[in-house]
């Protein structure tokens, strides 16, 4: 992978905190079997397809850290009385 990818997984691992970084290194390591460093040389080490698996991890977690839905705020605004309280089973036939 190109220094481009290693700077942008390194970007993206300093943004997780103290815990999750440690938290991230021993989980990676363990899958890999072996020791993962989070610096350039340590990426630069490893295969691409690892390098991949990393960043999609890092993604991963940095989206559901940074994407937290309101689901009580738009419950308070669906009008709950409107919905349809009846449950219908079977199938639909196209006509």
């Amino acid at each position: 992978m190109s220094s481009e990818s290693i700077d942008r997984i390194m970007s993206q691992f300093e943004k997780l905190t103290d815990e999750e970084q440690n938290s991230m290194t021993t989980g990676l390591s363990s899958h890999f079997d072996k020791p993962i460093q989070f610096s350039a040389t340590g990426l630069a080490a490893l295969h691409p397809d690892e390098l991949g698996i990393i960043g999609n991890i890092l993604n991963g977690l940095i989206l559901t850290k940074e994407y937290v839905p309101d689901i009580r705020g738009v419950y308070g605004r669906l009008n709950v009385t409107e919905l349809s309280r009846n449950i219908f089973f079977g199938r639909i036939e196209e006509s």
